[in-house]
């Protein structure tokens, strides 16, 4: 088979909830599959949860690439681009353990606990924005959007959240023009900048805190910018989440009765909470045997967070919405080394913004049917995170 002949991802529409039939088609063949990206390039598509938490605590898999330039692409992004380095395997993944252990004190449980008072507020806020409207309203625009991105910059120390938004979203745009270079220097050189300005003036944010490890205003930029990419998926998974509630009643009801079940309902939202494919590019750097395929040295292998939540060896039922359901052990957030350093501030947002809602909100509902619910693929504007484009709901 050549590479022309193989599925292509993305090639048929995502909804919400539900595992795509090219998906269920591509499971079917094996829990390791070759395919055809975006960018072109063949890719291995791991889809069961066993065989991804295999491979993700396997060391041969990683972020380096011995030719970088002429690797296989997930996608076209300078972003991308930048996470892969030519280091050797081990140098790789000692830089990589070096950056997790400089965020992940300032990204740590009881370090995000601190903020969720702030994060709340933040809620509140937009919801007071929100039930003055006559429904329908775009709850994408109005909550899921603004909130992520208040959040990010309260973290981070950066005041301007429009403009900030703007150009990480320009940093993010898929596509090999001159002009998604552009937005990815803007925002690099913006940082920097940032950087700067607080190692003059420092405050408690986590730019700040970067400043004070001594390393250089570049290296800062880079770790906020690693960091703060994965903001463009947080907007799609609070909206993802919304529209669980919202065509699931009898769990809505169940969180508004029962408050107490709100972390058990978050969990629930991250396994499902993922709009189409979930995928980091990753390199073997020497053959893997893994099931009856080998994936050899240098070959893209694409882990797919979203696939493995609908695993219904590990899930029963496992597209039905169940905010009581345990264990729930999702990979939402990875596995091993490459686990989320950012996991509890995504748990605190999604915990606050979804109590927050149902409080407020009671009667929430789609105003759409869910597989309506009209995507970023569809508004000609293709960015990293994907996902939701507009969240129409009423009450």
């Amino acid at each position: 088979m050549t590479t022309a002949d193989l599925p292509v991802l993305q090639s048929d529409r995502s909804v919400v909830g539900r595992l795509s039939p090219l998906m269920r088609d591509l499971r079917a063949r094996g829990p390791v599959v070759k395919v055809r990206t975006l960018a072109g390039d063949e890719a291995w598509l791991v889809t069961r949860h066993a065989e991804l938490k295999q491979l993700l605590q396997d060391d041969r898999l990683g972020h380096s690439h011995p030719d970088p330039a002429n690797r296989p692409r997930y996608l076209d992004n300078p972003m991308l681009d930048m996470a892969v380095s030519n280091a050797d395997p081990a140098t790789a993944r000692e830089n990589h353990l070096r950056t997790r252990a400089a965020l992940t004190p300032y990204l740590s449980a009881k370090r995000m606990s601190g903020l969720r008072s702030r994060i709340a507020e933040r809620v509140e806020g937009l919801l007071d924005a929100v039930v003055v409207e006559q429904p329908p309203v775009d709850l994408h625009a109005m909550l899921s959007l603004p909130l992520s991105f208040q959040v990010l910059c309260d973290l981070l120390g950066v005041s301007d959240h429009e403009k900030f938004m703007s150009m990480l979203t320009d940093a993010g745009r898929v596509d090999d023009s001159a002009e998604a270079a552009s937005g990815a220097r803007i925002l690099f050189d913006h940082l920097a900048t940032l950087a700067a300005e607080k190692r003059a003036h420092p405050e408690d944010d986590l730019i700040s805190a970067l400043c004070e490890l001594g390393i250089s205003d570049e290296a800062v930029s880079a770790l906020v910018a690693g960091t703060s990419l994965s903001y463009l998926v947080t907007p799609t998974n609070l909206s993802a989440g919304i529209a669980l509630f919202a065509a699931n009643p009898d769990q809505r009801d169940k969180v508004i009765q029962q408050p107490e079940l709100v972390p058990a309902a978050v969990e629930e939202v991250l396994r499902m909470g993922k709009v189409g494919e979930s995928c980091m590019p990753r390199y073997a750097s020497a053959d893997i045997e893994i099931g009856e395929i080998v994936i050899r040295a240098g070959e893209l292998v694409l882990c797919d967070h979203n696939a493995a939540g609908f695993d219904d060896r590990v899930f029963g039922e496992p597209e039905r919405f169940d905010v009581t359901r345990s264990p729930n052990p999702h990979l939402a957030f990875s596995h091993g080394i490459s686990h989320c350093v950012g996991a509890p501030l995504a748990r605190v947002e999604l915990q606050e913004a979804i109590a927050g809602l149902l409080q407020r909100l009671p009667s929430l509902r789609l105003a759409v049917p869910i597989e309506e619910i009209p995507l970023v693929a569809e508004e000609g504007s293709d960015q990293l995170g994907g996902g939701i484009a507009r969240l129409p709901v009423t009450w």
